[in-house]
């Protein structure tokens, strides 16, 4: 009778810890999704090869629900970009962690636009690279890089709507 008191006691403790974690991931999460709707304000500067040259602390960060799953490898590069294609490579590393990709930014009326696009579900473990055109970010997607100038912020997506990483990148 004791043994058994026991044991559900400790079920239900170890279950409420379990549910106080997931609630404070799910609270992370969405801090961190909140944070990625602020004004664009810098870039981590990178060069051809994809070498940083410079940190924007805000820029490429991984979000709590893929943490440990997710790395951003190379954040994007070459940034800014004054044409030249635009690279950002992700290291998979938790099997069946990630459900497709979306890749978004904000078109001028505020309207998600798609810049990339990987239906694999579950990504494979590894590397992804996720390449975008700067020409996309011109308003209508099709323009000349002239309309594509300025600064833009980037929503990494899985499948199921959840914010992997975000950051800028500029056209210059």
């Amino acid at each position: 009778m004791i043994l058994s008191r026991l044991f559900i006691w400790l079920a239900l403790a170890l279950g409420s810890v379990t549910l106080l974690s997931c609630s404070s991931t799910d609270d992370a999460q969405r801090d961190f999704e909140r944070e990625a709707f602020r004004t664009p304000s810098g870039i981590t500067e990178t060069d051809a090869s994809g070498n940083i040259i410079s940190s924007d602390p805000d820029d490429w960060r991984v979000g709590p629900l893929f943490a440990g799953f997710v790395e951003v490898q190379q954040p994007a590069y070459p940034n800014p970009t004054t044409g030249q294609i635009v690279t950002i490579e992700m290291l998979i590393t938790g099997l069946g962690a990630v459900n497709g990709l979306d890749v978004l930014t904000l078109d001028d009326r505020n309207f998600f636009k798609r810049l990339f696009f990987d239906e694999r579900r579950p990504l494979p473990v590894g590397f992804t690279q996720i390449i975008i055109n700067p020409v996309q970010f011109a308003p209508g997607g099709s323009g000349t890089i002239s309309g594509a100038r300025g600064l833009h912020r980037v929503f990494v997506f899985d499948g199921r709507e959840n914010l992997i990483t975000y950051g800028d990148i500029r056209v210059d």
